[in-house]
């Protein structure tokens, strides 16, 4: 659908929820599709870098219902729950030219009927979740721009159609936005989200570590090339120096481990400390190529996982052993995930002004 906009247009990505909630998105002249997608992408942008535990802490909001806390995951899959929901009734709607009434709903009761909704989201995992996701919306839209504009925007159609879209998205930012924004700070300072985070042994330190791998190196794959090594990202930090410093805290856990094989004590901090330690390996760091710096950080992964298995299940588990592997490793994973995620998830958007 084209339209031509006759009012100042709002940068949908990137404006204030309350300017947002001020537009009338049902107007003859808002291009619903470039809406959607632009509510899309802030949507998905808010979790990014957020790990499965994050997603699966209750906390996002009360329960209408009188149940438990919601958490992110429910707040995902509530936008899935109905997604799936209006593919069967646009579909029906299409073929019969009948739309869904709120009694269909347990009577009206909205909020008994969303907590039932509950399950199977609240205990699914993250990817599951994102996989239905992105399997609803598709299908959704595809079904949804089978319908005219007039159609869309009629009284019969426009809530249902509305309503788990953009629409839903909007309603649920409100949440999502200052929820994922306290998990983001919870998990750049190193919030496990767990009461015990610790291992059973090596074997379990990998099967921990590669799902927070794999988000990592998602999100790096989705960085544009030039964007890599030029754009700062955090003061003075591209996201070249993000990568890096993780390979530098890892070789640095595998020389620790070294030091305590050979003297029977464990480092407490670089010797020169922390602070001064990060700010020399970094300008060290500056200038390098990407692939030399993707190429260092496998060969830092692959050095840390070789010391720890010089390590007895007894030391890797030691409070000393386990600050060092767990911190370098799973711990700078999910920190500067958090850090690049939503930065990564937005450096593609249209520059502001160029899309609604």
């Amino acid at each position: 659908m084209t339209t031509v906009r006759t009012h100042a247009a709002r940068d949908l990505r990137r404006s204030s929820l309350a300017d947002l909630r001020a537009l009338d998105l049902r107007a003859a002249d808002r291009d619903l599709w470039a809406d959607e997608a632009a509510m899309f992408d802030r949507l998905i942008a808010t979790w990014a870098g957020l790990d499965d535990a994050a997603w699966h802490l209750p906390g996002a909001a009360p329960s209408d219902a009188g149940g438990p806390d919601w958490s992110l995951a429910e707040h995902v899959g509530h936008l899935v729950a109905w997604q799936e929901l209006a593919i069967d009734y646009v579909a029906r709607a299409i073929e019969t030219g009948r739309w869904p009434t709120d009694d269909d709903f347990d009577g009206g009761d909205f909020d008994r009927f969303n907590e039932r909704l509950r399950e199977p989201w609240s205990s699914m995992p993250r990817d599951a979740i994102l996989a239905r996701l992105s399997a609803s919306r598709p299908a959704l839209l595809e079904l949804d721009h089978r319908l005219s504009p007039a159609e869309i925007r009629g009284d019969d159609a426009w809530g249902w159609v509305y309503l788990t879209i953009h629409g839903h998205y909007l309603d649920h930012l409100g949440i999502i936005e200052a929820w994922t924004a306290t998990l983001r700070d919870r998990q750049v300072d190193g919030d496990p989200f767990i009461d015990d985070p610790r291992a059973a042994d090596q074997r379990d330190f990998r099967v921990q570590a590669a799902p927070l791998e794999a988000d990592f190196d998602a999100i790096v794959a989705a960085i544009p090339a030039d964007a890599f090594t030029t754009a700062e990202l955090t003061p003075g930090w591209t996201a070249q120096l993000h990568v890096g410093h993780i390979a530098d805290w890892a070789f640095e856990c595998a020389r620790a481990i070294d030091v305590y094989h050979r003297r029977g004590h464990w480092l407490s901090d670089p010797e020169e400390g922390v602070d001064a330690w990060n700010e020399r390996m970094v300008e060290a760091a500056r200038g390098e190529r990407a692939d030399d710096t993707l190429r260092r950080y496998a060969a830092g992964q692959a050095a840390l996982l070789d010391a720890i298995d010089t390590l007895s299940v007894e030391e890797l588990r030691s409070p000393d052993g386990w600050s060092w592997a767990y911190d370098c490793w799973h711990g700078h994973i999910r920190k500067h995930s958090a850090m690049l995620g939503p930065w990564a998830a937005t450096v593609r958007w249209p520059a502001p002004g160029d899309a609604g």
